[in-house]
């Protein structure tokens, strides 16, 4: 009896559900390193997980959700809007994180309709989400619009968008009132109507990124809490100077990009007083606009300690033409980069960094004269460049004069993509740190 009684437990042991058993913290945090398909899966396993599914606050129908989609085979007929509607529609709680991700250029199914996209926001402004990430690109004309409840969402707390318009209201009081990271990628901002447009107060905003937008001069904001501003390729416009200006004297980092910098006023600068990371995306070093206005900005900046730029690959011909006006204004002793020392400028880092361009090098060579602070400085070399020319310019950049005894130079790696990969990787907001 006692080993039939041993023997049955055994048995017992052997068919529990350990996972059941665990904590329902546990199961949801499992649930959240799933992929939405498998997650939503989970609840056909028993009435336990199918709870803890109901109860998710984070929702990713993300590129993967729909390309698994579209190679099933759905029986019934039903939509990409119809399964998204199905999940959302049956939470127990309200979604907290939601990713939506819709390309319907590339989309064999029914294109989701504004009205589609309408309801589901206002279903998330009216349920408490938090962070929105929300990328729609259709191949109709209208593009889609990014609902009015989203912008007036008093939960949200960060919110991406990639694609559709933004129609900014004239009297915009309210507008993100609670966001503190703001993400725009491919969208234009427009006025739907005539009249005086009232700037835009964001009070808790701290993190900004514009990247491949249009019209963002009519997106005119007033943060007092911003910290973090990224502007890159915006090229639907001029990135007009008194749109960035007043942003100057509270950010302590600025991110930009070598075509805003060339159609800059720079007698509208102030003094970025809090600025302390300045990055420069695809600078061209051939182009004497883009060399003058980095300069003020570098002069406008007495509490910069970090400076990185990423150098505009430049092909073989343009490394052979050099541009003699830009050269000329670096040479001159005059010119405004030459009027104060940068005191507290402690790292300097060059990406795609070319032996070719004379430019480079008289710029650095300024910037080890006029840096005391300075501690490192890491120079990563382009991408055609071979050991033997790394070690060169290593050796060439180690004899200019240093106003700093401490600064150490080094020159490594090989990949142009890293400062973009930093770019795509910050940002998730993809920001800089």
């Amino acid at each position: 009896m006692a080993r039939r009684r041993r023997r049955l437990k055994i048995v017992e042991d052997a068919s529990r559900d350990l996972i059941s058993e665990l904590p329902v913290e546990v199961k949801d945090r499992i649930l959240e390193y799933l992929p939405t398909r498998d997650a939503a899966r989970t609840a056909l396993l028993s009435r336990q997980w199918n709870d803890v599914w109901l109860q998710h606050e984070r929702l990713a129908f993300d590129s993967e959700f729909v390309q698994n989609f579209q190679q099933s085979q759905d029986d019934e007929g039903r939509t990409l809007v119809n399964i998204i509607n199905n999940i959302l529609f049956s939470r127990a709680v309200p979604v907290k994180k939601f990713t939506l991700h819709i390309d319907t250029a590339y989309d064999p199914s029914p294109s989701p309709q504004q009205s589609d996209i309408d309801r589901l926001c206002l279903f998330l402004s009216s349920n408490g989400v938090e962070e929105l990430n929300l990328s729609l690109y259709s191949n109709q004309e209208p593009d889609y619009q990014l609902p009015f409840c989203l912008l007036s969402c008093k939960t949200i707390k960060k919110l991406i968008v990639e694609g559709p318009f933004i129609d900014l209201p004239v009297n915009a009081c309210g507008i993100f009132s609670n966001v503190t990271s703001l993400e725009f990628l491919h969208v234009e901002f427009k006025r739907g109507v005539n009249g005086i447009a009232s700037s835009i107060s964001i009070p808790k905003l701290e993190k900004l990124a514009l990247e491949h937008c249009r019209g963002i001069n009519k997106f005119e904001i007033s943060p007092p809490k911003l910290e973090i501003l990224s502007v890159i390729n915006c090229m639907g416009d001029v990135v007009e100077s008194r749109w960035l200006a007043p942003h100057l004297k509270a950010i302590k980092t600025l991110w930009l990009c070598g075509y805003s910098l060339k159609c800059m006023n720079v007698s509208m600068f102030s003094t970025a007083i809090n600025l302390r990371v300045l990055k420069l995306y695809e600078l061209d070093f051939g182009c004497r606009r883009q060399l003058i206005v980095s300069m003020v900005l570098l002069q406008k900046c007495p509490n910069l300690c970090e400076l990185r730029i990423m150098a505009h690959k430049l092909g073989w011909k343009d490394d052979m033409t050099m541009n003699d006006a830009a050269l000329r204004l670096l040479e001159d002793r005059n010119s405004c980069l030459y009027s104060q020392e940068l005191h507290m400028l402690n790292t300097i880092k060059i990406e795609a960094f070319s032996h070719q361009s004379a430019l480079e090098m008289l710029f650095m060579k300024t910037l080890l004269l006029k840096s005391p602070a300075l501690e490192r400085v890491v120079i990563v070399k382009s991408w055609r460049m071979n050991a033997s020319e790394v070690r060169k310019i290593q050796r060439k950049l180690e004899c200019f004069p240093r106003a700093s005894p401490n600064a150490q130079i080094v020159c490594t790696g090989n990949d142009y993509a890293r400062m973009s990969k930093d770019w795509m990787d910050t940002h998730g907001i993809r920001l800089v740190e």
